[in-house]
C-alpha cells in the first residue's frame, strides 16, 4: 500500500516535471551598464539532466532520469529614459523533453517552450570604480506547449513574474563580485494535473552571488551559487508539504572576441528538499553585439 501511495504521487508530479520555476537566474557580468543605445541578440543549447525525486530531504529511489534540451534566443537593448540608463529583453525558445529510466515508458514532448521579458534600470553606475546596481521586474508568458492530460509537459500554463535588484563591484583588478535578490509570484494554473485541479504557488526567493575572475582583458572564469526557498503548492487552497529549499552551484567561463561574446556552463545542485534534483546543467551561449 505505502509504495503504491508513492509511485502513485510520483506519477502525478511528473506533470510539472520538466517545467520548474526557480526564479530567473542572471548572468555573470549582466548587471554592468552598457552604453546607450546597444543591443545584442544572443543564442544558446541548454541540456539540464533531472534526476530522482525528494521529499523532506530524502531521495525515494526512483531512479528517475530526464534530459531538458532546449534552443533559445534572446534579442536585448539600452536606452535612457529622463537621462536615466534601462534595458530590456525578450526570450523564447524551444524544447525537447526525453525521459529515461524509470519513466522510459512516458513519450517524448517537444515545442515551444515557456517566453519571458524583462525591463531593467540602474540606480547607480560608476564605471570608474566598477560599482553598479540595477532594479528589474520581469515577467512569463505560457506561450509553451501544455495537456494536462500528458505527463510531461514544457510549459507551466500560468503567468508568473517577479523583481530583481542587484549589485556588482570590483574587488580588485582582476577580480569582480556580483550579488542579486530575487522574488517571484505566480498565478494560477486551473488546468493542472489529471484531475484538472487549481494549482497555485507561493512566492519563491531566490539569490545569487557571483564571483568572477578576469584572466585577460577578453576571457573571464566565473562561479556562482544560487539558493532558493519558499515556493510552496497549493492544490486547490490546500497547502501541500513542497516547500522548495534548494542550492545550487554553477561555473562559466566566457570569452569575448571582436564583437561576439562566447560562453560555457556547467552546473548542479548541492541539494534539494522537496522535487527533482538537476544533476546536470550543460549551456553553451553565443551573444553577438550589435
Amino acid at each position: 500500500m505505502f509504495r503504491w501511495l508513492i509511485n502513485h504521487l510520483f506519477f502525478l508530479s511528473l506533470i510539472v516535471f520538466p517545467s520548474l520555476v526557480f526564479a530567473v537566474d542572471i548572468p555573470p557580468g549582466q548587471a554592468i551598464a552598457p552604453p546607450p543605445g546597444k543591443s545584442a541578440i544572443r543564442f544558446e543549447m541548454n541540456s539540464v539532466r533531472f534526476g530522482d525525486k525528494y521529499l523532506a530531504g530524502k531521495a525515494l529511489n526512483t531512479r528517475s532520469e530526464l534530459t531538458f534540451n532546449t534552443l533559445g534566443v534572446q534579442y536585448s537593448g539600452s536606452f535612457l529614459i529622463n537621462n536615466r540608463l534601462a534595458g530590456f529583453y525578450l526570450n523564447s525558445a524551444v524544447g525537447m523533453a526525453e525521459p529515461g529510466g524509470s519513466i522510459n515508458t512516458q513519450k517524448e514532448v517537444g515545442g515551444l517552450t515557456d517566453s519571458a521579458a524583462a525591463l531593467v534600470t540602474w540606480l547607480l553606475a560608476d564605471k570608474e570604480k566598477g560599482r553598479y546596481s540595477v532594479f528589474g521586474v520581469y515577467g512569463i508568458a505560457p506561450t509553451g506547449k501544455y495537456d494536462s492530460d500528458r505527463a510531461i509537459n514544457l510549459s507551466q500554463n500560468r503567468f508568473a513574474g517577479g523583481l530583481q535588484l542587484g549589485y556588482h563591484t570590483r574587488l580588485a583588478p582582476s577580480w569582480d563580485i556580483m550579488a542579486i535578490a530575487d522574488v517571484m509570484i505566480s498565478g494560477e494554473n486551473d488546468d493542472y494535473r489529471l484531475t484538472h485541479q487549481t494549482y497555485k504557488q507561493d512566492p519563491l526567493y531566490s539569490t545569487q552571488v557571483t564571483l568572477m575572475h578576469h584572466l585577460d582583458p577578453s576571457l573571464t572564469l566565473s562561479a556562482t551559487y544560487y539558493f532558493y526557498a519558499g515556493g510552496r503548492g497549493r492544490l486547490d487552497g490546500n497547502k501541500l508539504d513542497d516547500d522548495i529549499r534548494r542550492n545550487r552551484y554553477e561555473v562559466v567561463l566566457s570569452k569575448r572576441v571582436g564583437s561576439a561574446k562566447y560562453f560555457f556552463y556547467f552546473g548542479t545542485d548541492a541539494n534539494t528538499e522537496n522535487g527533482f534534483i538537476e544533476e546536470q546543467r550543460l549551456s553553451l551561449r553565443y551573444q553577438h553585439y550589435l
